[in-house]
């Protein structure tokens, strides 16, 4: 839906907008007990963002994250939708930024018991906080690189990570 939005917006605007947008892979350290049963994950996520104004980026991402256990045939997965703020140290060729954000993990559970599959699937508020930069690498092209705490507020308890992403920003 990310993609589909700047699809439409890429037709209606000029070489100076206010919107860019963007995909990222990396990977997701599972911390705490989360970090007890799983090993790291790995995913992606595409990103939109509307500049305020120099210093300020509106955002919102989609992307989906996957962690496999240590022990079993388990596996959970989480699409999370986010929506938040970047607060930007820099106008030059290097951006460096704080952001944070908060939405919903639309998660899924997976494994096998005695040969037989097992699946679940909820949704779950979370937010995030953390720290990355830009790199102008053309005039409409920033390489984005950022690591976050995520937390989801799973029952009873929360599933925390650390999330390390790097892509591209591209101005639309």
């Amino acid at each position: 839906s990310v993609l589909l939005l700047a699809v439409l917006f890429t037709g209606f605007i000029n070489a100076q907008s206010k919107m860019a947008f963007g995909l990222q892979a990396g990977i997701a350290i599972p911390t705490g007990d989360f970090g007890d049963g799983f090993d790291m994950g790995f995913g992606g996520q595409g990103n939109f963002a509307y500049h305020i104004n120099p210093m300020l980026d509106v955002a919102a991402s989609v992307g989906y994250l996957t962690w496999s256990g240590k022990e079993a045939d388990y596996t959970f997965s989480s699409i999370p939708v986010l929506v938040g703020v970047r607060y930007y140290f820099g106008k030059d060729k290097f951006k460096p930024y704080v952001a944070a954000e908060l939405g919903m993990h639309f998660t899924s559970s997976e494994y096998e018991y005695l040969g037989v599959s097992y699946s679940s699937s909820d949704s779950y508020f979370g937010f995030g906080a953390g720290a990355g930069f830009l790199y102008k690498m053309g005039p409409n092209l920033d390489l984005d690189v950022n690591a976050k705490y995520n937390s989801i507020s799973t029952e009873g308890s929360s599933s925390s990570y650390i999330s390390v992403m790097a892509g591209v920003l591209i101005d639309l």
